[in-house]
């Protein structure tokens, strides 16, 4: 007997994964009961309409009347006022409808069409969902009057693994349903937009990334994972998506502008974490950030603002490395910011250590290898000496 009670568990699993399962388990959690026939819904209370149904029977026709009649349950604004997993019969419906809960109930569409006419006497009901905007029941109608504790205790038994089993159908579903839009909303951008693990994993790709990938212009997949052409980029992009998953406080300006190539019209990417946002349930559990990649011309970017981008220099940073770009001294970068040499030093070995470079020479070829030959201004770009 346990073992059968095992197995009848074990279907109830089955179907987190296969809602088309529920009819097998719905039968055999029918069967600890004699049950004649037994359903699982979860209805939601905001549209009052059901988001999951299923019934297990093996009479057609008793289908067929139930379901024209499912609706004329006078006792559906009563299903929040059940307890979790303490199942009960009718007679605990009509209690809490009030006196006359029993004569509403046999004067009503279902018992006159359905329990009357297939000699269904009572039924078995149990809350195994509840939420602000869901309830989840299950109910096995049984052909006789009397519900033994008995019964209602194996019912009670079989609760919290329903629960269980409905709870994550729950969450799968607002998922299913709210990544569908999402995804719709992605795949109609013209930027490319990518979401990827912490280890740059792709779990997702809409059609204007695929694209960028099949060119293999500015990124590609490795091994399954994004690899931008550009090295810098490649770290930077990297650098952002684990800062992100990590610490979102002090991500600060790192994966915003990457630059994507050294050409005069490079394409950029930002890094948008999800590790700490709703969103990532919706697309994917790994999901650990979303690139998007704007289109080359997109963005127009001075040296020093690739530079930032590249290495997430902080701002006084991006500042000393500005001045180099024009061939100051540590001396002059001193007098010009009102700070000592030391302070400057200190910046500049922060610098260095960031981008790789090892003095104020091979820094200032660095820039010279990303400078494009536009740049801003207040009426638009010009060509640069």
């Amino acid at each position: 007997m346990e073992q059968e009670f095992s197995n009848v568990i074990g279907a109830i699993y089955d179907c987190v994964a296969d809602e088309t399962l529920w009819p097998q388990a719905l039968r055999l959690i029918g069967s600890q009961v004699d049950g004649f026939l037994t359903t699982v819904a979860v209805f939601d209370t905001t549209t009052q309409s059901v988001r999951l149904a299923q019934l297990a029977c093996d009479d057609p026709h008793a289908v067929q009347v139930l379901m024209r009649h499912a609706r004329e349950v006078p006792f559906y604004h009563l299903l929040h006022l059940m307890e979790i997993d303490q199942p009960g019969p009718l007679e605990r419906m009509f209690a809490l409808y009030g006196d006359d809960g029993e004569k509403v109930w046999k004067e009503g569409g279902l018992y006159r069409n359905f329990h009357s006419q297939f000699g269904v006497h009572n039924s078995i009901d149990m809350a195994v969902l509840k939420r602000p905007t869901r309830i989840g029941t299950i109910n096995i109608s049984v052909k006789y009057a009397d519900i033994s504790r008995d019964r209602l205790d194996r019912v009670g038994l079989l609760g919290p693994h329903i629960r269980r089993c409905l709870t994550i159908q729950d969450m799968l579903e607002m998922e299913r349903a709210e990544t569908r839009i999402l995804r719709d909303i992605l795949e109609g951008l013209e930027h490319g937009v990518v979401i990827v693990s912490d280890t740059m994993e792709v779990l997702y790709a809409n059609a204007a990334a695929e694209g960028h990938i099949r060119e293999r212009a500015v990124v590609s997949v490795a091994g399954g994972r994004l690899a931008a052409l550009f090295p810098a980029a490649q770290a930077a992009l990297s650098r952002a998506v684990l800062l992100g998953v990590a610490d979102e406080v002090s991500l600060g300006s790192s994966g915003i502008d990457v630059p994507l190539g050294t050409t005069s019209r490079p394409a950029v990417a930002h890094v948008l974490p999800l590790a700490r946002r709703s969103v990532r349930e919706r697309m994917e559990t790994r999901a650990a950030a979303a690139i998007f990649i704007a289109a080359a011309g997109t963005v127009i970017q001075t040296a020093i603002e690739a530079i930032a981008a590249l290495f997430a220099l902080t701002a006084a940073e991006k500042r000393v490395a500005n001045y180099i770009s024009d061939g100051m001294t540590r001396y002059e970068i001193a007098q010009a910011q009102g700070v000592t040499e030391g302070t400057v030093k200190s910046q500049l070995s922060a610098i260095y250590d960031k981008t790789g470079t090892s003095d104020q020479r091979s820094l200032q070829s660095l820039m010279m290898e990303l400078t494009p030959p536009v740049r801003r201004n207040a009426k638009g770009p010009v060509r640069l000496r």
